[in-house]
């Protein structure tokens, strides 16, 4: 059982400061290390996620939206594509292969596979990886979510500087993908 305000605030799912959107005054979660959450929502594609209120989004013009950490290297995608008559293991396989590919990319380690049950009872697939740039050596890592929907795939990439350690942070935004359906 709670003790003091702060553990009484924290099991309410409450900010140290009461705030119902469990962040403090310094836009922090109760924990301090994850920044608050806010929600994006894309009506014509039909998808919505949550991304930290420190990094701006912006609809992109060929669909889907980009998000960027406005104090660090993080970022994320969002893409649509229409038309996808891919399984999900080739969908994701096409990935893989385009980043193997990617000039820019001098060695990929795979970290972790893993389907993930989404919101509206379909699935999604989940890939970490890291890797290793061209020119300067820096291991970077990624986390990306791919789904289908009929006829329609989206991809939710999260890319960040190893460095910065925002595994957790790319788990919570993958994990708050949600496909909409009508």
């Amino acid at each position: 059982m709670p003790t003091n305000r702060e553990e009484t605030a924290n099991a309410a799912g409450r900010s140290r400061d009461g705030r119902a959107d469990g962040t403090d005054d310094d836009g922090m979660d109760g924990a301090g290390s994850i920044p608050a959450f806010e929600t994006y929502t894309d009506d014509e594609y039909g998808y919505r996620l949550a991304y930290p209120t420190t990094w701006s989004a912006k609809t992109e013009p060929a669909g889907g939206a980009s998000f960027d950490d406005r104090t660090g290297s993080a970022g994320a995608t969002v893409s649509v594509d229409d038309g996808v008559d891919l399984t999900l293991a080739d969908y994701v396989a096409g990935f893989l292969e385009a980043l193997a590919a990617d000039e820019h990319v001098r060695a990929i380690e795979r970290l972790d596979r893993r389907d993930v049950f989404l919101e509206n009872g379909g699935t999604g697939r989940v890939v970490d990886y890291a890797y290793w740039g061209d020119p300067d050596g820096e291991r970077w890592r990624l986390t990306y979510l791919f789904v289908r929907e009929g006829e329609t795939g989206y991809v939710l990439g999260v890319d960040w500087n190893d460095d910065d350690g925002l595994d957790e942070l790319a788990a919570r935004i993958v994990e708050s993908f949600v496909v909409e359906t009508n």
